[in-house]
């Protein structure tokens, strides 16, 4: 799938979908984080658009393999730099990620890795917790 023609919500949706699939289960609290980041970064959005783009995101990341999403969400950073400035992808998208990270009550191996990929694409820094 190519990503050049998401819009930046579409964008946001898949790159939490990505990091919620890290895990291979869609936490309840893991869909509260991305809702509230829509919320914020999207204020117009409609949720049952939102809930759409969620589900044709989901369509997309479930069926690939680790190396297929990794893949995937490199594209999606790339685009999204393409949308936002370094600042706002650090001031706004970052803690979002950090918050989804948290979520379940555990830090996984596989949300550690894709933050770090997520790091190195965008040039951000994302604040992980030891405990």
């Amino acid at each position: 799938m190519s990503v050049n023609n998401l819009t930046p919500l579409e964008l946001v949706t898949h790159l939490i979908s990505c990091m919620q699939v890290a895990d291979n289960q869609i936490d309840w609290e893991e869909k509260e984080v991305w809702a509230d980041t829509l919320t914020e970064l999207f204020p117009d959005h409609t949720p049952d658009r939102a809930q759409e783009i969620l589900q044709a995101a989901y369509q997309t990341i479930l069926p690939l393999d680790n190396y297929g999403r990794k893949n995937h969400l490199i594209a999606v950073c790339k685009e999204l730099k393409n949308h936002y400035d370094q600042q706002t992808l650090q001031s706004d998208l970052a803690p979002k990620i950090t918050e989804l990270i948290d979520a379940d009550g555990m830090v996984l191996s596989a949300e550690v890795d894709l933050a770090a990929v997520i790091e190195n694409e965008l040039g951000i820094r994302i604040e992980i917790s030891d405990d």
